[in-house]
C-alpha cells in the first residue's frame, strides 16, 4: 500500500494521484475540486472535510471553510488586509481573518522564520 497516494472517483472511474501533486482543494457543499500541480483539476462528490481527514495535516492546511492548500506549493503569506496565500502558479487564495495566527504558526513551523 502506497500511503502517498489516494484514489479519487470521478464521472468516467477513478484517478490515483501523488497528494505531493494536489495544489489545493476547493469546497463547494458536498463537491470538492481538486487543483493539480500539472494545471488539471478533478471534481469529486465528497466534503472538503473528507479531503481535510485523508490528507496529511503536516502537508495540508484549510485556510478557509472552503480550502484547503498544500504548504509545499506556497510561494508567499501576505498578512496585510487581503490576508492571501500566493502558490507556485501565481493563484491568490485567501485566509480567514481567524485562521491568519494558526495557519502563521503552522507555517512558521514548516519553514523557520529568519
Amino acid at each position: 500500500m502506497n500511503n502517498s497516494k489516494i484514489s479519487i472517483r470521478t464521472s468516467t472511474g477513478s484517478k490515483v494521484i501523488d497528494f505531493k501533486k494536489i495544489m489545493y482543494c476547493i469546497g463547494d457543499g458536498r463537491y470538492t475540486k481538486i487543483f493539480l500541480d500539472n494545471g488539471f483539476s478533478l471534481l469529486n462528490a465528497k466534503t472538503l472535510k473528507s479531503y481535510e481527514t485523508i490528507l496529511p495535516e503536516s502537508s495540508f492546511f484549510r485556510i478557509h471553510k472552503s480550502c484547503l492548500v498544500n504548504l509545499d506549493f506556497i510561494k508567499e503569506f501576505k498578512v496585510n488586509e487581503d490576508r492571501i496565500v500566493i502558490l507556485t502558479n501565481n493563484t491568490k487564495l485567501s485566509i480567514a481573518k481567524r485562521r491568519v495566527k494558526l495557519f502563521a504558526q503552522w507555517l512558521y513551523e514548516s519553514y523557520p522564520l529568519v
